[in-house]
């Protein structure tokens, strides 16, 4: 299996799959090739198993042209701040102030001082995905992690969040 090698002061070695679906492997500088080469065949199958998903989202934002990004951004300032209200309402928190970006690796964030900042990516997705993400950056301005604690405070307004977040993983039919 072809592979792209990055070396560094690490000490311990993993794999990932980047942007242009190719496979990298992050080494320590004194692991061997023999040993680097046995961890990639070891790991072939989770190599197998998410290349799909990686392929799926190439292609999905390739496909997303300046004017779709711009549509999906006034469509996510439309949609996103009223889900924020509507849930941060229920749970008692109140964000600092709402974004929106094209970012393409995370759906959402908080900030430290309870900023929020979602994707307009998150509009090619179903609503109940939407607003697994609204809660969970909500659930941020108690929580500033992803503890036990943090996850029983998300289960309380929205008990079926796990089967929310799966949306999530899944490819999005279309983003023409």
């Amino acid at each position: 299996m072809e592979y792209q090698l990055i070396r560094s002061r690490r000490k311990s070695i993993s794999l990932q799959i980047n942007d242009n679906c190719e496979l990298v492997v992050r080494a320590p500088m004194k692991a061997s090739k023999a040993y680097i080469d046995a961890f990639v065949q070891k790991n072939e199958p989770w190599v197998r198993r998410h290349m799909p998903a990686a392929k799926a989202r190439k292609e999905r934002n390739d496909a997303l042209t300046p004017e779709r990004l711009a549509a999906l951004t006034e469509q996510a300032r439309q949609q996103i701040p009223p889900r924020v209200a509507y849930y941060a309402a229920r749970m008692g928190v109140e964000p600092t102030g709402i974004k929106i970006t094209a970012a393409r690796k995370r759906f959402g964030s908080c900030s430290g001082r309870n900023s929020l900042c979602f994707s307009c990516l998150l509009m090619l997705y179903p609503p109940e995905a939407i607003d697994c993400v609204v809660v969970h950056e909500l659930a941020h301005i108690r929580y500033h992690n992803h503890s036990a604690a943090f996850y029983a405070f998300i289960d309380r307004f929205m008990p079926d969040y796990r089967e929310r977040e799966k949306l999530l993983r899944s490819d999005v039919e279309s983003c023409g």
